[in-house]
């Protein structure tokens, strides 16, 4: 069954983390990451920080990357990561410190690449470091207000009153974002992206994704997951209202099911990240029993609520068909 890759957006000024939190992503069993590297200046230091650690890293250097020349030398990037025999799971961006998260977001929404789907900004922040970088002429509220995510590094240095302002401002620049404490710059994966099964191959060798696994104690926030498996259509309009407007909670979700439409039961394969919602329709064979499955993905859900509406997708059996006007509440997004 086709799938888009996600392709997430990790920026942040100069030295708050981005890197370490990249190097986390990569170090972390299961994944195969593609990196686009976006360099300010001519020397791609941060690229020798991760090489050897991805897949097949792309890099875009000589300048901030909204602001390049010719926005299908990102496209060529993509385009390159896409390909099915790479079989990576994600792309990570890695803006640089000066890149306007807003204009990051709107090259990844325009790419030309098919293959491709916008999937989330996370914004990086020292929380020890914030006064140095205001300092320097970052504004916090503007590069938060387009975050889903923001990862809050070094707090275990900052006074617990600094992480609690810092925090506060966050929620009045952006109440929807997801805020998550990272003193190590380390976050589960899975918040993010799907993570395969890839097998060590044969003679042993350690995949590209084992090198750097730290041993020991495991510093990462974890995610929790909410499922719905049922062997039944869904409710197209109540479906594309939860991709649309999920829990706080939630940060993603993503979602294969079945529509009884006119003509018979359609299939669809939708993504939903901070409100950015893909739809793609998949073939399905006529002869087989309906079935959806839908999963929402954040930190400490509230269960009862989230089950109570993931339950209400569920269509009854013998209600009708959706209407052209619930159907299109879904549709809209392919």
């Amino acid at each position: 069954m086709p799938s888009s890759l996600p392709v997430l957006i990790l920026t942040g000024y100069l030295g708050s983390g981005k890197t370490t939190v990249l190097n986390h992503f990569l170090a972390t069993g299961g994944a195969r990451i593609g990196v686009i590297i976006n360099d300010f200046g001519d020397v791609n230091v941060d690229a020798a920080l991760v090489a050897g650690h991805v897949a097949e890293p792309v890099s875009i250097a000589g300048g901030c990357l909204c602001c390049i020349e010719d926005p299908r030398q990102l496209d060529d990037a993509l385009r390159a990561l896409s390909r099915p025999s790479l079989e990576l799971d994600a792309v990570v961006i890695e803006g640089s410190g000066i890149a306007e998260p807003p204009g990051l977001i709107h090259m990844v929404l325009g790419s030309e690449v098919r293959d491709v789907r916008f999937g989330g900004l996370v914004e990086v922040i020292a929380v020890a470091r914030v006064a140095l970088a205001e300092a320097s002429g970052w504004d916090l509220a503007q590069h938060v207000k387009a975050a889903a995510v923001v990862l809050l590094t070094t707090t275990d240095l900052a006074d617990p009153r600094e992480t609690a302002a810092v925090r506060e401002r966050i929620a009045h620049a952006n109440p929807h974002a997801l805020v998550i404490d990272a003193p190590h710059g380390a976050a589960d994966p899975r918040l993010f992206f799907d993570a395969a099964e890839h097998p060590v191959p044969e003679g042993g060798q350690l995949a590209l994704w084992e090198f750097g696994r730290a041993p020991g104690h495991d510093h990462h926030v974890h995610h929790r997951a909410t499922a719905l498996d049922a062997p039944s259509v869904v409710d197209p309009a109540a479906l594309a209202e939860l991709l649309e407007d999920p829990p706080a909670s939630v940060h993603r979700i993503k979602a294969i099911v079945d529509v009884a439409a006119g003509r018979g039961i359609r299939r669809f394969v939708a993504h939903s990240v901070a409100g950015y919602v893909s739809v793609d329709r998949v073939s399905r064979p006529s002869d087989e029993p309906a079935r959806s499955w839908v999963v929402a993905i954040g930190l400490e859900c509230d269960d009862a609520a989230l089950r109570r509406r993931l339950d209400a997708l569920v269509r009854p059996d013998g209600a009708p068909a959706a209407t052209a006007r619930e159907l299109r509440r879904l549709t809209r997004f392919l």
